[in-house]
Formats: structure tokens, sequence, C-alpha cells
């Protein structure tokens, strides 16, 4: 029963997500203001269109916009799918792949060398 109530939330959410990026409203989001004056990528330039691609379903140029958020989009869901299975099993499966407090900081390394590479090729 839990598993349903959180799955038809989700569910909510990304219905709500996809309504709201292929609206109208989507194009007064402000640009990036890093971008915008110096010329630089900031650490999250690429997400909004990493998510409209992915729920247009042109996962490619998704990873193309921003491959590590793209990455921990896919980490998100599949860490979700496994909660999902794990909640009524006796025996969990998987719990190795649940987020530690160290996962924050490969995520903020590899966060910083990516932008690092994308800003100077």
């Amino acid at each position: 029963m839990k598993a349903i109530k959180i799955l038809s939330i989700e569910l909510l959410l990304i219905i709500l997500l996809k309504i709201f990026i292929n609206s109208p409203i989507i194009q007064y989001i402000p640009e990036c203001i890093a971008y915008k004056y110096l010329h630089i990528y900031c650490p999250s330039c690429g997400g909004t269109r990493c998510i409209k691609n992915i729920l247009q379903g042109d996962f490619i140029q998704a990873f193309n916009n921003h491959s590590i958020f793209f990455i921990t989009i896919i980490y998100l869901v599949l860490i979700n799918i496994i909660y999902l299975i794990n909640l009524n099993r006796k025996n969990k499966i998987l719990t190795f792949i649940y987020p530690k407090y160290w996962y924050t900081i490969i995520f903020a390394v590899l966060v910083a060398i990516y932008t690092i590479i994308r800003n100077v090729y």
C-alpha cells in the first residue's frame, strides 16, 4: 500500500513536470548569470535542458546537455525502484546502492571536475 502511494505521488510529479516543461512558462526561466555575464558554464548549466530532453525521450541529447545531471537522475530513479521493491521484502536486495555520506563528496568532486573540463574545452 505504501509503495502504491509513493509511486502515485511520483507519477503525479512527473506529469506536472512534463506539463511545466512543455508549457510557455518555461521561456520565463532566467538565463544563467554566470554564462550571461562571465561566459563560463556554472555547475548546473544545461540541467533544465537535460530534464526537458529526458521527458521528451531524447536521452542522448540529455546526456550531451549535462552528463553528470543525467547520470544523477538515472541513479536516483534506480534507487527509487530498488526502494519500492525492497519496501515489502524480508530479504532486501541491492542495498549497497543506497546513498552514503561519502557519495556526496564524490559527487561534489565530480561536478567540480566536470565544470572545469566543460569550461576549458
